[in-house]
């Protein structure tokens, strides 16, 4: 069954106040019916009593634009620093806002061990928005720190994180991680 088919069955009204779509039935829907409705982003309206749903001025569902900064960094999208000397440490940052154009808003978030590959030598992934307490690179985490995200020709995109350290995008990829003591 067509959502079509189903607007035939019931009464119809435009909301144009809020800019939506209103459907009244005879009857309680069936169970397949609501599924179809639901699908569609109706929600059903306890006080009016009727099935609705937000539409933009041209009668389609509004799609919510995913906000990208000039090099296409967003929300939610991870960096990795890899640092040390006799061993190699991994942190990772999580973009919590945009800034303009070209700044970011990064929080450190934890990481967790994915594999063991040898000894005091790890494979680790990052843990998405689960924020660190307290980080070393970042003065107040609970806040965050503005950095300026920046492009490399060969397409690399990174942020400087200490004045001799920078973090790349994470690639997806597991990471190497080393230690000694």
């Amino acid at each position: 069954m067509l959502l079509e088919e189903i607007k035939k069955d019931c009464k119809i009204i435009m909301n144009e106040e809020h800019q939506g779509e209103e459907l009244y039935f005879d009857e309680k829907p069936t169970n397949e019916i609501i599924k179809i409705l639901k699908e569609n982003c109706y929600r059903w309206h306890r006080t009016k009593h009727c099935w609705y749903r937000k539409l933009n001025y041209t009668g389609k569902k509004q799609i919510k634009q995913e906000q990208k900064n000039y090099l296409g960094v967003k929300i939610g999208d991870i960096f990795h620093y890899s640092w040390g000397y006799e061993q190699t440490n991994a942190n990772y940052f999580q973009v919590v806002a945009l800034k303009g154009t070209k700044q970011v808003i990064i929080r450190e978030i934890a990481y967790k061990t994915t594999e063991t590959t040898g000894l005091d030598s790890y494979k680790v992934a990052p843990c998405k928005d689960r924020f660190l307490q307290h980080s070393q690179f970042i003065k107040v985490n609970d806040i965050g720190a503005v950095k300026q995200a920046k492009g490399l020709a060969n397409g690399t995109i990174y942020i400087n994180i200490e004045s001799f350290g920078f973090c790349s995008l994470w690639d997806g990829k597991d990471d190497l991680m080393t230690c000694y003591y």
